[in-house]
């Protein structure tokens, strides 16, 4: 550290000045802005710079006074402003010669006459004060009832903000986790805790500031590579986030007027900070004993509460003690899970892989998977009619099959930090559109394959977005409606087959068919007299440019969203359903495969060649009658299914291929789900169902209309995957 420095680090206060220009100061803006000047007087006392010291120290009271309004906010703003330009001028007076040749007393009197402090004592504080922002309590000057309703105003900002910081904090360290070497998850987790520092000295929490402070020089120490980024480290700074959050929320309990708990001890983990920081192996923290009873089912949830409650009733005991005593649970139980306990110290559970051998590890499984079915389908195994290959390659496809479920799970990662992302990303849409929405998540845990996390989290957005702007009514009109003035949207996630399944709903004013409609046939998409089902409706929102918006707004509008969803969905392989009743809500349905590396297929025959449709856009396999063939001026070709007249779709006229059967009646239909509406496929022949893994045409091929990828088959032949969204372009074009 050097006078150069010092000096960067003032410019970077002046800059940050900028943000409180309008007079008004929330309490995260406070709370990084006295983080500044508690870095400028620390490093202004360890270069003996008293000047500057003074200087900065004056002005975080000062600050503290404005926001507590016990400074006018014109005469501090303008106090602070002169302040800032004159540590700018004593920082370059040590830049230049080492020492200020000038005086700041003229200054230090008028702001020790604004804060209230004489000269005397305000040089003396301010000469001795260590860097720590809000040395004067904030009841000091909060002797009028207004004043204190301010505090506990300032106090309430404080616990929502600091509750805020704790969910960022606990989504980016699992992002560390996944890629410690990252700097940017260690910046984006040291901020919050920075953050949380500087407010809680600013209302003088001294235990919440010290424990951030803390975790705060841990992760400093990480991001200066002075500590390594382990599990154990993770361990530690999601405890110390739990503990942090835990005082937060006693602070919430205590301004609600609720019972106020026992003192929530932060020694244990302020020990394994200290240990940490000196370069020692962190302990791992084992489950806790009432924990381990309960999983073995020695006790249930309900006991081990009551037990811990008269376990703090003086004189304390263990937990142990008490449920020995009280014939709860026996002497063997209790020690069998202390053991358990014990050995969780030692017992190393996880290991650390790196995601490419992982990649690697799934490829070679499809692989597997591909020579195995060859073997099943080999024509010269098939003609020994040996019971016992038979047998064995049975076996063999078994062991296949689920060592291919088992590699697959290896690569997948909760949905929970996403889901708290959107739940970030709903409170922010919300609060600038005024509207009132609560967020509901369910199946936190369900797991999705890490390289999917990235490629739906676009989609989300958007459907997120649209939640909020278009579904969302405004408080005032929800109520007119019989509606709470808070809205809900409820993220759901669970596995239903191959497929991971997220659900986006909410209880707003939902689709409105007509309007839909009508617009669909300005913009010449349907016709007037087209009969669409309400499936179909609400499909037509998701087309290139489709918008029923009054006008455009900072959050949708443009026409945009829903086509980005649509195309993102079908390149990861997923189908989207939209369900909506107009004045209750509106639910967007996703589905995706668990894993981009395999696709569950349906085998057709066209002539010689075989084909594979993606099952997911499947809706029905049929075999019409005669009587349902349509065809309208010797061209468009339909088929009648179950009342609605669905295009015909050739295969082998897309693809120039002699087929087997010309008749529609004669062949097999595949009822497959369009853009606008469904279409119908002619085929010679099903061939089955198959899970098939995925392969890259190349470069020279990606590109060719209707075709999405290939596979292997069987047999060790090729087989085209078809996109079906390509091939409806394809027979449009025709």
């Amino acid at each position: 550290m050097d006078y150069a420095e010092l000096r960067r680090e003032i410019d970077e206060m002046a800059s940050s000045f900028l943000f409180l220009e309008k007079k008004e100061i929330d309490i995260p803006t406070a709370g990084q802005f006295l983080n500044q000047i508690e870095t400028v007087t620390g490093h202004a006392e360890t270069l003996h710079a008293g000047e500057i010291n003074r200087l900065a120290g004056g002005l975080g009271q000062l600050l503290e006074k404005v926001v507590l309004d016990a400074v006018d906010a014109a005469v501090g703003f303008g106090l602070f402003e002169r302040g800032i330009v004159l540590l700018q001028s004593v920082a370059d007076g040590y830049c230049n010669a080492g020492r200020y040749d000038g005086s700041i007393d003229g200054f230090m009197g008028e702001l020790a006459g604004a804060i209230g402090i004489p000269l005397e004592t305000q040089r003396e504080e301010t000469e001795s004060a260590t860097p720590q922002a809000g040395s004067v309590p904030a009841g000091t000057v909060a002797a009028s009832g207004k004043d204190r309703v301010q505090d506990e105003s300032l106090l309430k900002d404080f616990i929502t903000e600091g509750l805020e910081y704790i969910g960022e904090i606990e989504v980016n360290i699992l992002n560390l986790e996944q890629e410690p070497d990252n700097k940017d998850y260690i910046n984006a987790i040291f901020r919050p805790f920075h953050s949380v520092k500087g407010v809680a000295s600013f209302l003088n929490l001294d235990g919440i500031r010290t424990l951030a402070h803390d975790l705060e020089t841990l992760l400093d120490k990480a991001r200066n590579e002075a500590l390594p980024v382990t599990p154990e480290l993770i361990d530690l700074i999601l405890d110390g986030s739990d503990t942090l959050k835990a005082m937060i929320g006693q602070l919430r309990d205590e301004m609600e007027g609720r019972e106020a708990t026992a003192v929530i001890d932060t020694s244990d983990i302020a020990r394994r900070i200290k240990l940490a920081e000196q370069g020692a192996d962190l302990p791992k923290q084992p489950k806790k004993l009432g924990t381990i009873l309960v999983e073995e089912g020695v006790i249930n949830e309900e006991e081990l509460e009551q037990a811990l409650e008269r376990s703090q009733i003086p004189p304390p005991r263990k937990l142990g003690q008490t449920l020995i005593s009280e014939g709860i649970a026996s002497p063997k139980d209790v020690s069998r899970a202390l053991r358990k306990q014990a050995q969780q110290v030692t017992d190393s559970n996880t290991i650390r892989v790196d995601i490419k051998k992982l990649d690697d590890l799934i490829d070679m499984v499809g692989e597997l998977v591909i020579t195995q079915s060859m073997i099943r389908q080999s024509e010269t195994l098939q003609s020994l009619g040996d019971r016992k290959i038979v047998r064995d390659i049975s076996q063999l496809a078994s062991i296949t099959s689920e060592l291919q479920r088992s590699s697959t799970v290896l690569r997948m990662i909760p949905i929970k930090q996403t889901f708290q992302r959107m739940s970030r990303l709903v409170r922010d849409l919300s609060k600038n559109s005024g509207k009132l929405v609560n967020v509901v998540t369910v199946g936190e845990d369900t797991e999705i394959d890490r390289n999917m996390v990235d490629e739906i989290y676009n989609p989300l957005v958007h459907m997120i977005r649209n939640a909020v702007d278009h579904g969302m009514e405004m408080p005032e009109d929800r109520i007119k409606a019989g509606k709470p003035e808070r809205g809900t949207i409820k993220l759901k996630a669970f596995h239903r087959g191959g497929n991971i399944v997220i659900e986006i709903s909410d209880d707003g004013r939902g689709l409105s068919r007509e309007k839909i409609r009508q617009k669909a046939i300005k913009n010449g998409l349907i016709g007037s007299t087209d009969a669409l089902t309400d499936q179909e409706v609400n499909r037509l929102i998701l087309l290139p440019g489709f918008s029923t918006a009054d006008k455009i707004t900072d959050i949708s509008g443009r026409g945009v969203g829903m086509d980005v969803v649509k195309q993102a969905v079908e390149k990861l392989r997923g189908k989207m359903d939209i369900q909506s009743t107009e004045g209750k809500g509106t639910t967007f349905v996703t589905g995706f495969p668990l894993t981009m590396a395999i696709i569950d297929g349906m085998i057709v025959k066209v002539g010689s060649e075989r084909y594979i449709l993606p099952t997911v856009a499947i809706r029905q396999l049929i075999r019409p009658d005669r009587a349902s063939y349509n065809c309208i001026v010797g061209e468009a070709e339909t088929i009648n299914v179950m009342g609605r007249l669905l295009p015909l779709v050739r295969l082998h006229k897309l693809f120039d291929i002699e087929p087997v059967n010309r008749n529609p009646w004669e062949a097999t239909l595949v009822v497959m789900e369009g853009e606008k509406r469904s279409k119908c496929l002619l085929v010679d022949e099903i061939l089955g169902k198959e899970e098939v893994v995925i392969k890259n045409l190349g470069e020279s091929l990606k590109r060719i209309k209707g075709v999405s990828g290939g596979a292997i088959l069987g047999d060790g032949n090729v087989g085209l995957i078809l996109d079906p969204e390509g091939l409806f372009e394809m027979a449009e074009a025709n």
